[in-house]
């Protein structure tokens, strides 16, 4: 089918050049004693005009090598215009059945899906292989993505795992006048950390296929499993003046999760015919992608006219945190309250109570999102 839709192809330069040759040898006759002449022989050509080979190989896999492979380029070409990519089947004018579109035809039809492959087989192939990475694990039960992200990351920060915004990110001056209260404060956030998101629990579940569900995915990740809890930190400035206060706090803020649980469930309704007609020079526009899927009817104010579910919907979703801490560590603080709430924030008490609090915001957020004005 690639082949097909290709007007023209052809390899115009092909050169390879090496640094050095540390060994040549031509080996496998019977006799021995030839092995060890012909050896002989290779062995003194190669001292004597080592260089003049390595030299001469740009030269020889362009003139020589180039046309080669070019002339086999041909040959495919051709055999990719003497066939017929077959057109999508015009019968599909429905919705994408993410279950068809991922999934072999028997966990497919398990799914109550149609299976009988509508879509062929290269998502389902490209799916195969993301399922098997984010389900991969390691002897201690962390997810193999890790690794990934550790290495990711580390070439932004130096340290695996962590994502480092050195410098102010947010400063503001603010006039108070309040019942008598003059003041000018100044707030200021800066050096921004957040560390081991290479804490990912398996198994890792993206874009995976419902019971029943034409055209919702379940997607489910938690993090700061394991010994290390994820980890926001950051350096808070708040510097007061006025007739009768005086404030100069500078201090790093922390917030540590514990086994973080997230679920997301997502409807997306993609119109077959739009999907299966794709252009693949808008590939990566998201725009493009975007196009694809239904468009839901809207009232002037901007919200859904009907109460069923259409287009691009947050179906459900689930935050929860098993432990969240508060890290205060004062730089210079002139507030005494500041002290208490060190102390406070550290102890058994403050930690529940914090990962109460967390959990409440989780909910809120979550309901925000899944509310009427954001879908």
């Amino acid at each position: 089918c690639v082949l097909s839709s290709i007007h023209y192809a052809g390899l115009s330069e092909f050169i390879v050049r090496i640094g050095d040759i540390s060994e040549f040898s031509i080996s496998g006759f019977i006799s021995e004693e030839t092995n060890e002449q012909i050896q002989n022989i290779t062995e003194a050509v190669f001292t004597d005009y080592k260089q003049m080979i390595v030299d001469a190989i740009p030269a020889f896999t362009s003139s020589t090598i180039r046309p080669l492979l070019h002339n086999i380029l041909q040959e495919l070409m051709d055999m990719g215009k003497g066939s017929q990519c077959p057109e999508p089947d015009n019968s599909l004018d429905g919705l994408v059945d993410v279950r068809d579109l991922f999934l072999s035809e028997s966990g497919a039809l398990a799914l109550l899906g149609k299976g009988n492959s509508p879509y062929g087989d290269l998502f389902r192939s490209l799916y195969s292989v993301l399922d098997r990475m984010m389900s991969a694990s390691d002897e201690n039960g962390m997810s193999e993505m890790n690794s990934f992200i550790a290495t990711m990351t580390k070439r932004q920060s130096n340290v695996d795992g962590d994502i480092h915004f050195p410098g102010d990110l947010f400063s503001q001056n603010v006039d108070i006048a309040l019942n008598g209260l003059n003041a000018k404060i100044d707030i200021s956030l800066s050096d921004l950390r957040i560390s081991n998101i290479d804490s990912l629990g398996a198994p890792v579940k993206l874009l995976q296929p419902m019971m029943g569900e034409a055209s919702t995915v379940n997607n489910s990740v938690s993090i700061g499993v394991g010994e290390d809890s994820l980890r926001t930190s950051f350096t808070l400035k708040v510097n007061g003046e006025g007739e009768e206060i005086q404030v100069n706090n500078e201090l790093e803020l922390g917030i540590s999760l514990k086994s973080l649980e997230m679920m997301l469930e997502l409807l997306a309704e993609v119109q077959e015919y739009h999907f299966l007609h794709f252009p693949l020079k808008d590939l990566l526009n998201v725009d493009c992608w975007l196009a694809t899927v239904v468009t839901p009817i809207l009232d002037r104010y901007g919200m859904r006219i009907n109460e069923a579910d259409s287009g691009f919907v947050l179906r459900n979703l689930a935050w929860a945190v098993a432990e969240a801490r508060i890290d205060l560590n004062c730089i210079a603080c002139s507030s005494p309250l500041l002290l208490d709430m060190t102390s406070y924030v550290s102890s058994q008490q403050g930690i529940d109570d914090t990962t109460k609090v967390a959990n409440n915001v989780f909910v809120y957020v979550s309901n925000l999102l899944g509310g009427d004005l954001v879908q």
